[in-house]
């Protein structure tokens, strides 16, 4: 009975319920011969491809596995600061030590920042302003979250003001000219780490990448229901190809 009521929400909830409707008003066109019908229908069909996971998936993991994480017995010693890019915060929130918060992207890339700090046993740099107006400071409420850890205070360095990845790579380049640090484990979102690392490229850094917050399994189980229509494919979907609009972006200008 759950994966009953699970197969029927899913059609008629968004984006299921919407995409059955274009596909019926496809049918109408059709049957009206009318000019709209073949228009109509690639962006039915376009819309349904996204909210699938199979294609959500592709898309995704195209990014996921472009880089993996190191063994950490190769880059202890050989690294001189661990950082972390931004990808979020929310203002005028209840949090442990304030109204702001990270949002659950920064939050996963946070935490493994600060277990490699720990295991690495050298400074962190978290990477982030305030993009929005109702947006929080990401590396402000960042640093306080740290330091509630026990990340000693003369180990955090903060970057208040990047707004992107482009920001991001230039201020954190300049604070490691500034300390004279010239190789970094950087850490982002896997989906997120093909992007950064060619925003870095030209910098005068030597990168380690060390992807985190994966947003799929690496081996995905399909079923009957990966081939409906959800939200959080369409999201996923999204996510990805913003990501490869920006590597396009990067490398034609």
């Amino acid at each position: 009975m759950l994966y009953v009521h699970k197969f029927i929400a899913g059609w008629l909830l968004p984006p299921g319920g919407i995409i059955v409707m274009l596909f019926l008003l496809c049918g109408y066109c059709f049957k009206k011969r009318s000019r709209l019908r073949y228009p109509l229908t690639a962006v039915t069909v376009t819309l349904y491809l996204f909210s699938i996971l199979p294609v959500a998936g592709m898309l995704m993991q195209g990014l996921e596995k472009q880089y993996v994480p190191p063994a950490l017995e190769k880059i202890i010693g050989k690294t001189d600061a661990v950082v972390v890019l931004g990808g979020g915060a929310v203002r005028d929130v209840p949090d442990i030590s304030g109204r702001e918060a990270l949002s659950a992207v920064s939050m996963n890339r946070l935490i493994t920042g600060v277990r490699l700090q720990k295991r690495l046993d050298i400074p962190i740099i978290i990477s982030g302003g305030q993009v929005f107006a109702d947006s929080g400071t990401e590396a402000a409420v960042a640093e306080k979250v740290l330091l509630e850890l026990s990340v000693p205070p003369q180990q955090v360095f903060t970057d208040t003001e990047a707004r992107n990845t482009t920001e991001n790579a230039v201020n954190v380049a300049a604070l490691c000219r500034e300390q004279q640090w010239q190789e970094i484990v950087l850490v982002t979102s896997a989906f997120h780490m093909p992007r950064s690392v060619l925003n870095f490229a030209d910098k005068s850094l030597d990168i380690v990448p060390f992807p985190c917050d994966y947003q799929l399994s690496g081996k995905m189980q399909l079923s009957i229901f990966s081939f409906m229509p959800q939200g959080f494919a369409l999201e996923l979907s999204a996510m990805a190809l913003k990501e490869y609009l920006g590597l396009l972006a990067l490398k034609i200008l």
